[in-house]
């Protein structure tokens, strides 16, 4: 007789083969069709194939985007990098066993999951049997994105690495919540408003030190549990079954505060994990003064890191951010010797409402500068989403907002496509 355990990894198994199965079939249908009436060679038959498979994403201009911009520019050595990227999806689809981990660095366009939420689905949706896990989780008190949910009982609070005036408490994760109470507990869902429905196996949660008189424990009694703490600043938690909810629980005496920096959730599927972090208001030089930032990072399994700041950092003017940026590409790598990088310049923004901000443009020549020194890859948002003058077209189609700044659900995910689609072009060439 199998256990519960063992019977949720069997029918996850099924579903995917026979997913898998339909696939294939509809692959070699498609193959003899097209060998039938065609005379190809073995290239363009192999071509065609991966482009079935990819399967990009259809994208509506509105008369502005400049979908022929929407290319990655490799600059310096960044080509080189990414082999071992593109060449880790052509294992997952050929196996059909390892998962791909991204992260993508930002701000509050990145703080609501839209763009990244795009991007995500595209991923995790292009061929069946790959959705692979939710991954990095931020304990939002505020602003959470619609895709998961937090619950918090009353003892915690929260500060981000904006407002944190202690940075040996700010990390990756952006935001951290913190409680001087025992008995005090987060709820977390991985599964609300979401087009990708997932389970967990597994969890970390990465916390200060424990003193001896505090604990984290699992709220449910009918779940058991294996846990170990890592030197690098989490405690794991191996599940006996999968969830897609989850209670923890702080446990301690002392008045002095517990940190909760991040969750990282896992079912130990194949596919694309899609990270993000953003947090409203961030710039560059915040990650940089954060000092749990690089051994977090380091204790992730990342096979692309992507960068999407400038915003903030130029808002105002444009002193000091060269360096803030060219910084954290260097924290990244110090994370993470060999991960590729790719820099995403910010689409034009209007200046407090009044006027085109005129520092939109030299912000994406300072990041493509950082690029070439930093040997990263680039890619132009603010070419592809029609350069300038382009702030109030967009608003006029719908897909920026009043402040013209931010974009609307619909500017962001069209953005999420671009991505996707810029990533996927490289895998196909």
């Amino acid at each position: 007789m199998f256990n519960a355990y063992q019977r949720r990894k069997l029918q996850r198994k099924i579903r995917i083969y026979a997913k898998l199965l339909v696939f294939i079939s509809c692959c070699l249908f498609c193959f003899v069709s097209i060998s039938s009436f065609c005379s190809i060679d073995r290239a363009t038959k192999q071509s065609s194939a991966v482009d079935f498979l990819a399967q990009k994403v259809d994208i509506n201009t509105f008369g502005i985007i400049n979908t022929k911009a929407d290319t990655i520019e490799f600059c310096g050595q960044s080509r080189k990098t990414f082999q071992p990227f593109i060449q880790s999806f052509y294992d997952m689809i050929r196996t059909g066993k390892r998962q791909i981990n991204i992260l993508h660095i930002g701000d509050s366009h990145l703080q609501a999951d839209f763009l990244t939420g795009q991007a995500r689905k595209n991923f995790q949706t292009f061929m069946p049997g790959l959705s692979a896990s939710r991954g990095m989780v931020t304990p939002f008190m505020k602003g959470c994105p619609d895709s998961y949910k937090l619950s918090f009982s009353s003892g915690w609070q929260a500060c981000n690495i904006r407002n944190n005036q202690n940075a040996e408490h700010k990390g990756l994760w952006g935001t951290t919540v913190y409680t001087t109470q025992s008995d005090q507990s987060i709820t977390i869902n991985v599964n609300n408003r979401n087009p990708i429905k997932y389970d967990f196996c597994s969890f970390r949660v990465y916390h200060s030190p424990l003193r001896t008189d505090e604990n984290i424990v699992i709220n449910n009694d009918s779940l058991s549990y294996s846990k170990k703490y890592h030197a690098e600043g989490y405690t794991e938690f191996v599940l006996n079954g999968y969830v897609s909810q989850i209670t923890i629980t702080v446990t301690k005496i002392s008045a002095d505060p517990l940190y909760i920096y991040g969750f990282y959730f896992d079912n130990k599927d194949a596919g694309v994990v899609y990270n993000v972090t953003g947090t409203n208001g961030v710039a560059a030089s915040h990650y940089n003064e954060a000092l749990l930032f690089v051994p977090q990072l380091a204790s992730l399994n990342i096979d692309l890191v992507i960068v999407s700041l400038g915003t903030n950092d130029t808002y105002e003017g444009l002193e000091g951010f060269e360096e803030n940026l060219t910084l954290l590409v260097k924290n990244i790598r110090k994370a993470k010797k060999n991960v590729p990088v790719l820099l995403i310049s910010p689409n034009e923004c209007w200046w407090h409402k009044k006027k085109i901000n005129p520092r939109s443009k030299q912000t994406a020549e300072i990041i493509h500068s950082v690029a070439q020194k930093e040997h990263c890859a680039f890619l132009d948002m603010y070419t592809i989403m029609g350069g300038y003058g382009s702030a109030r077209k967009m608003k006029n189609q719908g897909l920026m907002q009043g402040d013209m700044v931010h974009m609307t659900l619909q500017g962001y995910q069209l953005q999420g496509d671009l991505l996707y689609n810029a990533l996927w072009r490289e895998i196909l060439n």
